[in-house]
């Protein structure tokens, strides 16, 4: 017998024992289903366990009302979250000529690193939406959205990265920060 064999017995062995131990710890979803656990089983986790076990009849019966993508009725159609990220990067746009501008007012000069912040946040969440469909939604047409979504932000974040008036004014806000310091 191999050490690794020997290994794996042993971590069986102390996984068995615990679960004998303290069976409540672990949750299972077939085990709450059994006749002598059915009381402790919630509604949530016979559909839960329906659904894992038998995919293609939850999408034989869909619902009659549209939630929309992770529970945002905005999020009813692929063509949905284009237009959330086309309006997303209008904002994007707004937050960024603000920022180009902040050199104008002190006030606005303070606030450059928030709204870098706020920019970065508004951009990196629907990206990471997109990215999560992309990768994981079944439907093509979702897929085809993400990968339009990720490719057309992911395009205004590199010109922004390469932005030479960005970088101006966060120089910027650095010798202004410098300044207040040394006085």
């Amino acid at each position: 017998m191999k050490w690794g064999e020997t290994l794996d017995k042993v971590m069986l062995a102390r996984s068995v024992r615990i679960l004998a131990e303290c069976p409540r710890t672990v949750f299972r979803f077939r085990g709450c289903l059994f006749a002598k656990h059915l009381s402790t089983a919630s509604a949530d986790d016979r559909n839960i366990v329906s659904l894992f076990d038998s995919p293609h009849v939850a999408f034989r019966y869909p619902s009659t009302t549209s939630t929309g993508l992770f529970g945002h009725s905005q999020l009813s159609h692929p063509n949905a979250f284009i237009s959330l990220a086309e309006s997303t990067l209008a904002r994007a746009q707004l937050l960024t000529n603000r920022i180009l501008g902040a050199r104008s007012s002190r006030d606005e000069l303070c606030k450059v690193v928030k709204n870098l912040d706020r920019l970065s946040d508004m951009l990196c969440s629907i990206i990471d939406l997109a990215e999560l469909i992309r990768n994981a939604h079944p439907d093509h047409s979702w897929i085809a959205a993400g990968h339009h979504v990720y490719e057309q932000l992911c395009e205004f974040m590199n010109v922004l990265n390469t932005h030479v008036g960005l970088y101006e004014v966060h120089h910027s806000v650095f010798v202004f920060s410098c300044s207040l310091t040394s006085v």
